[in-house]
């Protein structure tokens, strides 16, 4: 059995039998590939662009760490909010399907952090066959390797598994055209994680929970410099610069407020309804 197909049945498996009060038998499964193939792709980046994916990367706070610090504020699991599973959202080039391997490696996490394991199972689904159809399923792979098998009991690892599945290796951004899919599957984690944060918050109740919430998005700001930054590289990119223009409009929209006590509901609702209109035709 192939891996990919394996680490979703494994993993499935496992949250349905830990977070459902349903009991799963689990089949048997064939012996797991540890090794993936050496990638022999000869080394082309441009080292100016791979920094500013790198700092980008190490300077926000992973999805996974996002969606569990949403999952703190008391709200219900919602799963209407996510994509409609049943309808795929990647059509088209390369760059729409990277964003949404992002886009359904956030709302996986959402309902892995929430111990919905059917919804887990959908989701899964997505970002198997988008990881393929990218080619980058062996960079999964050996991101990985036996490391599901050894953590199945352990959603906090199995969350950290996910996370790396945000092309962290430094094995696999070898080309320019490599950092370009890994910084759109960023930016279509970073948009789902905003678009999640904003339709949660405005379910908040609890008046420190909803000051926190509203902290976290002006706190985006950072975030979301560096990741223009970084898909300024990428001009040349029409998908790109339409993209990365929408996002600077979010930012600007973030930055003009100065300090966090200022931003009220009214600034609230500006800031989303951008993230909400952007995440919409990305989605559509």
């Amino acid at each position: 059995m192939k891996l990919c197909t394996l680490i979703s049945a494994v993993v499935v498996s496992s949250m349905m039998l830990s977070c459902s009060n349903k009991t799963e038998e689990v089949a048997e499964t064939e012996e797991i590939v540890t090794d993936a193939p050496k990638d022999t792709t000869p080394i082309t980046v441009n080292e100016e662009t791979k920094f500013k994916f790198d700092f980008a990367i190490a300077n926000i706070p992973s999805p996974v760490k996002s969606i569990n610090d949403i999952a703190a504020w008391g709200t219900e699991y919602d799963n209407t909010l996510l994509v409609d599973h049943k309808k795929p959202i990647a059509i088209g080039n390369e760059f729409s399907k990277a964003v949404a391997l992002g886009i359904y490696n956030v709302d996986m996490s959402y309902a892995m952090v929430n111990n919905k394991g059917e919804d887990v199972l959908k989701y899964m689904k997505h970002v198997l066959k988008s990881t393929d159809e990218l080619g980058l399923k062996s960079a999964v792979d050996h991101a990985i390797g036996k490391r599901a098998e050894q953590n199945l009991s352990n959603k906090d690892s199995l969350l950290r598994i996910v996370d790396d599945i945000f092309l962290k290796s430094d094995s696999y951004l070898r080309t320019n055209d490599r950092v370009y899919t890994a910084s759109a599957v960023f930016a279509g984690s970073w948009i789902e994680s905003l678009y999640l944060t904003c339709k949660i918050a405005e379910n908040v109740t609890d008046a420190a929970a909803k000051e926190k919430a509203y902290k976290y998005l002006w706190d985006q700001r950072f975030y979301l410099k560096n990741l223009t930054d970084l898909l300024n590289d990428y001009k040349d990119k029409k998908e790109c610069l339409a993209l990365n223009d929408e996002l600077k409009k979010i930012h600007a929209e973030i930055d003009k407020v100065k300090d966090p006590k200022n931003l009220k509901e009214a600034e609230f609702k500006a800031i989303s309804a951008k993230i909400y209109a952007l995440r919409a035709s990305l989605t559509k």
